[in-house]
């Protein structure tokens, strides 16, 4: 899937209010690399380095936008991801992303790992480990991002057409999660 206008873009709005106890960035400054940050303040498009940034973090860092001081990855965000999982040590950066408007119901809100160098971390060991947490735990959709093209991880393609078709899908004995998992989301999808 071809990403939307949106994708991975830092904006305020949605977020957990929890932050893991004792984490901190430290010198790890993808978020000002690989997102695109909507603000006049600091907006840049995403994928190239925030003119604040210092390469060790933030330059005006006391005096920071919003948008900055509220968002965080899922690194700092949930405690089962290892420490080794902060971006800057896996290659990877975990995000929670949404575009309440996006035709893809898969996409109006979820998580998505993007690689902050290059694709290869997205094929190490464990960031393959935290894509499968995600999925696993089964209550948001899942996207790999490779060159400008997010990939749905979660749900699987059979249980995703009993999502989205559920009347229809030849994947009859899959109905009856895909209905709970619509509920669950309780989001509008297309030809509702």
């Amino acid at each position: 899937m071809a990403e939307g206008s949106e994708a991975g873009t830092m904006r305020s709005g949605r977020t957990l209010n929890h932050l893991v106890p004792g984490r901190d960035c430290g010198d790890c400054v993808a978020c000002c690399e690989v997102l695109r940050i909507v603000d006049p303040e600091v907006g840049k498009p995403a994928g190239i380095m925030c003119r604040h940034n210092t390469g060790t973090g933030c330059g005006i860092h006391a005096t920071r936008p919003d948008i900055c001081r509220r968002w965080f990855c899922l690194w700092r965000r949930i405690d089962a991801l290892p420490d080794e999982a902060r971006p800057d040590r896996c290659g990877v950066i975990f995000c929670l992303e949404g575009e309440e408007s996006h035709p893809n119901p898969f996409a109006r809100f979820c998580v998505v790992a993007r690689p902050v160098a290059g694709t290869r971390a997205l094929r190490s060991p464990l960031v393959k480990q935290a894509v499968a947490m995600f999925a696993r735990q089964g209550m948001l959709p899942v996207w790999t991002h490779r060159h400008g093209v997010r990939t749905l991880v979660y749900p699987p393609p059979d249980l995703a057409d009993a999502i989205q078709r559920p009347g229809t899908t030849p994947f009859r004995g899959l109905v009856p999660a895909a209905l709970a998992w619509r509920r669950r989301q309780g989001a509008a999808w297309p030809g509702e």
